[in-house]
C-alpha cells in the first residue's frame, strides 16, 4: 500500500517550535484522514530547525464510497396524504443530494420524519491530498508567525520548498507561489543544494549523505556520544542537562560537540552566575571536575564540522567572555551596595497597577508569612520576618537586572556576604520554590512560609481586582501558585483550613485596596480547593471520594486521609449499601424538614428500629473517636457494620407512619444516624 511523505523546508525556526509542529502534523493528518474515511497503518513526524516532515504508511489508494443517512422535515410536510413526496420533501432531497430511491418515513421519538441516504463516491487519495495538505500546512499554530514578500501565507519563518510524495508521485499544490515538488535540500553549509527524492527510504538516505540528521532523538544521542568521548579523554564531567539537550538538538541539523575554555579568573564568580551565562544565554553545557567543582571549560554544539575547530572554539569563548565580563562588573558593583538598601527603592517599582508597588506587596506577604510562622512554627518567626523583608531586594541589583533567572539566587548570595544567617539567606532563594512542576520545595520553615505567603497574596490580590484565569490564559501563574502552596502544605503536613488562610490574606489586603472581601474569599477558596481536587484525582483517587471527604474539613491533610479511606472501601457491597441508604435518608429528611435528633426508644414498634438505635449507641463513641484521631480507615470499618441494619430497617419499617409521634421519632433516629455518617463525608457525592 502506498505511503505519503511531506517535508516543509524553511529558514531555521526556533528550537521550541519543532516538537509542537510535529505533534500538530500527526494530530491533524490523523483527524482529517479519519474524517475522510481513509485508513492508514502508521504516522510519524519529526524535524530539524530547517525542516519538518510527516510520513504516513499503509494508505489506501482511494477513499471508500460512503453512505450517510440524512433526516429531513416531518413526514406530514414531506409526504402528501397518498404517501407521495410534496414539493417541500422533493426540494429537501435535492438540496441534500439524497438518492430518491432511499427516501422513506422514519419513526423517531419525536414522530415520523423524512429520511434518505446520501451516497458519496470516494475520490483518489492523491486527489484528496491536493486540498488536504495545504490546508493542514496553513493551519500550523505557531506561537509567533510571519509573512514575507507579497503573500498572505504565515509560517514561523520563510518557507522555501515543499516535498510532497504519495506512492512515489508528487502531490501537486501551491501556497503563495511555492510549488510542491519531489526534492529536498541538504545541510545549509555542507550540502546546500537540491536532492531528488523517490520515497521515504530514499529521503532518509539522501539526508544522511547530505549531513542532515532529521531525527531529534538521533541528534541528541549523537551529542551524548560525543560528550561521553570528551569526558573520557579529559577526565571532566559534563552536566548534560536534558532540557538544554532538547534545545541544542533543535538548533542544529548535524551536531558537533566542541570543548572550549574561558579565563580562570571568572571562576571567582558564583557558580550560579557561570552556569546561567553558559546554559541559559549561550546554550553551552558546563563542565566540572570529578569533585563537582566548576572548571573553566564548556561544551558548545556546532551545526557544522569545522575545518578549524580552534577558530570555532575561540568564537564561542569570545561571546561567553563578554557575558562573563559584564557579570564580573555587576558582581563587584552589587557587593559594594547593601542588599537592604534596595528594599526602600521597591516603593518606586509598580508590581501591578491596581495592587500597588512591589514594596506594598512585600509588606502584605511579610505580614502573612509572620502569621504562618506564628501559627505553625513560632521559633521560625524572626527568620521568616527577615527573609520576607529582604527577599525581593535583589530584583533591583545589577546582576538580576541583567540575568533575571538569578532572582532569589543572588539575594541568597548577597545576603550571606553581608552577614545574614544561613536560614534567612536560604529562605530568600527558596521563597520562589516551586518554580515549575516537579521543582524542589523549600527546605527551611522560613522559606516555606514566605513562599506560601507570596503566592497566596498574589492569588488573593489578583482575584480581588478581577485578574482571574480564564481558559489557557493565566498571566500571573495563579494555578501554579496554588499548586505550589498545596504542595508545601502537604509536604510539611501543615494543619490549616484553606479558607482561614485565604481570609487572613484578604484581611491584610483590605489595608491596601478596596474590594469585595466576601466574594474574593469564596472565589479563592474554591479556586485552591479545585486545584487540590485535581491533584488528588491525577494521583489516582476517585473524584467522588475527594468530593465526599471535602465536606469534612477545610484542612487538606484531613481531606486527603478521609478520601483515601473512602477509596479503599468504595467498591465493596457494604459501602454501596451504606451510600445508597445515606442518599435515601438524606432525601427523606430534606422532604420532611425534620431536624431533631432526640428519639424515644419506647416509641419503637419493631426490632429493626431497636437494632438500628442500639448500633448507633454502640458505635457512635468509637467512630467519633477514630474520626477525631483521623483513623479514617478504622472509622470506615465500623461504619460499614451499619449496612445490614440500615437495609433491614428500610425493608421493614415505614418511616412516614400515620402516627405523628412514631413518625417524628423515626425521623429523629435517622437524623442521629446521618449525623454519624457525616463524620466520614457527604456520601451523596459518591457516584
Amino acid at each position: 500500500m502506498p505511503d505519503f511523505l511531506l517535508e516543509i523546508g524553511s529558514e531555521e525556526i526556533p528550537a521550541g517550535f519543532i516538537s509542537g509542529t510535529s505533534e500538530y502534523l500527526v494530530k491533524e493528518f490523523t483527524k482529517r484522514l479519519t474524517e475522510e474515511g481513509v485508513p492508514f497503518a502508521s504516522v510519524e513526524s519529526d524535524g530539524t530547525p530547517r525542516r519538518s516532515y510527516i510520513h504516513i504508511t499503509g494508505l489506501s489508494g482511494k477513499q471508500p464510497d460512503r453512505e450517510e443517512i440524512i433526516m429531513g422535515p416531518p413526514a406530514a410536510v414531506a409526504f402528501d396524504s397518498e404517501g407521495r413526496l410534496t414539493k417541500a420533501g422533493e426540494g429537501f432531497a435535492k438540496s441534500k443530494g439524497l438518492d430518491f430511491d432511499t427516501l422513506k418515513k422514519e419513526s423517531t421519538e419525536k414522530g415520523e420524519y423524512l429520511s434518505g441516504v446520501k451516497k458519496t463516491k470516494g475520490v483518489d487519495t492523491a486527489e484528496l491530498f491536493e486540498t488536504l495538505v495545504p490546508a493542514v500546512i496553513k493551519g500550523i499554530p505557531f506561537k509567533k508567525s510571519m509573512k514575507w514578500g507579497d503573500g498572505t501565507f504565515r509560517y514561523a519563518r520563510p518557507v522555501h520548498w515543499f516535498l510532497a510524495l504519495f506512492g512515489g508521485k508528487v502531490i501537486k499544490f501551491e501556497i503563495d507561489g511555492i510549488k510542491s515538488g519531489d526534492f529536498t535540500m541538504g545541510h545549509r553549509i555542507h550540502f546546500n543544494t537540491e536532492f531528488p527524492v523517490k520515497d521515504f527510504a530514499d529521503y532518509m538516505a539522501v539526508l544522511e549523505k547530505a549531513r542532515v540528521i532529521v531525527s531529534t532523538e538521533a541528534r541528541k544521542e549523537l551529542v551524548r556520544k560525543q560528550v561521553a568521548e570528551i569526558e573520557k579523554q579529559t577526565g571532566y564531567v559534563v552536566d548534560l542537562d536534558e532540557g538544554l539537550l532538547d534545545t541544542v538538538a533543535g538548533l542544529v541539523e548535524y551536531p558537533v560537540s566542541l570543548m572550549g575554555e574561558f579565563e580562570e579568573k571568572y571562576l571567582a564568580l558564583p557558580a550560579e552566575v557561570l552556569i546561567t551565562s553558559m546554559k541559559n544565554h549561550q546554550k553551552y553545557f558546563y563542565v566540572a571536575d570529578k569533585t563537582g567543582k566548576l572548571v573553566n571549560k564548556f561544551i558548545g554544539v556546532s551545526n557544522t564540522e569545522p575545518k578549524d575547530a580552534a577558530v570555532v572554539k575561540a568564537g564561542y569563548a569570545r561571546v561567553l567572555r563578554a557575558r562573563l565580563a559584564d557579570a564580573a562588573f555587576f558582581w563587584e558593583k552589587d557587593k559594594a551596595y547593601p542588599l537592604e538598601n534596595h528594599v526602600e527603592a521597591l516603593k518606586s517599582v509598580t508590581y501591578q497597577e491596581k495592587l500597588g508597588t512591589s514594596y506594598a506587596k512585600m509588606e502584605r506577604f511579610r505580614a502573612l508569612a509572620v502569621y504562618f510562622a506564628e501559627t505553625f512554627a513560632p521559633a521560625a518567626k524572626a527568620d521568616t520576618d527577615r527573609a520576607a523583608y529582604l527577599c525581593k531586594a535583589d530584583l533591583l541589583s545589577s546582576m538580576v537586572y541583567e540575568f533575571p533567572e538569578l532572582q532569589g539566587i543572588m539575594g541568597k548570595t548577597y545576603s550571606k556576604l553581608q552577614g545574614e544567617n544561613e536560614t534567612v539567606a536560604t529562605a530568600i532563594d527558596e521563597h520562589y520554590m516551586p518554580r515549575f512542576a516537579g521543582d524542589a520545595l523549600p527546605s527551611t520553615e522560613a522559606g516555606a512560609f514566605v513562599s506560601m505567603a507570596d503566592k497566596l497574596d498574589t492569588i488573593v490580590g489578583c482575584f480581588a481586582v478581577d485578574l482571574i484565569p480564564t481558559g489557557n490564559q493565566d498571566p500571573y501563574a495563579l494555578r501554579r501558585n496554588a499548586i505550589g502552596i498545596l504542595n508545601i502544605i502537604r509536604q510539611r503536613g501543615l494543619r490549616a483550613d484553606i479558607r482561614t488562610l485565604v481570609e487572613k490574606s484578604a484581611d491584610i489586603l483590605t489595608g491596601f485596596i478596596k474590594f469585595d472581601k466576601a466574594k474574593t474569599v469564596d472565589a479563592v477558596n474554591d479556586f485552591i480547593t479545585q486545584r487540590f481536587r485535581q491533584m488528588l484525582t491525577t494521583e489516582g483517587l476517585a473524584a467522588d471520594c475527594v468530593d465526599c471527604a471535602a465536606s469534612i474539613s477545610g484542612d487538606i491533610i484531613t481531606v486527603e486521609k478521609a478520601a483515601r479511606a473512602l477509596a479503599r472501601y468504595r467498591e465493596t457491597a457494604e459501602f454501596a449499601s451504606i451510600a445508597a441508604g445515606y442518599k435515601r435518608i438524606n432525601n427523606i429528611l430534606k422532604k420532611s424538614g425534620h431536624t431533631g435528633t432526640e428519639y424515644d426508644a419506647s416509641l419503637f414498634e419493631s426490632d429493626f428500629e431497636r437494632e438500628l438505635a442500639e448500633l448507633i449507641e454502640t458505635k457512635s463513641a468509637g467512630i467519633n473517636r477514630e474520626v477525631s484521631e483521623e483513623n479514617f480507615t478504622e472509622a470506615m470499618t465500623q461504619l460499614l457494620t451499619f449496612s445490614g441494619p440500615v437495609d433491614r430497617f428500610f425493608d421493614n419499617v415505614m418511616v412516614m407512619a400515620k402516627d405523628e409521634k412514631v413518625k417524628e421519632n423515626r425521623l429523629s433516629l435517622l437524623n442521629r444516624l446521618i449525623g454519624l455518617f457525616n463524620r466520614l463525608g457527604d456520601l451523596t457525592k459518591i457516584i
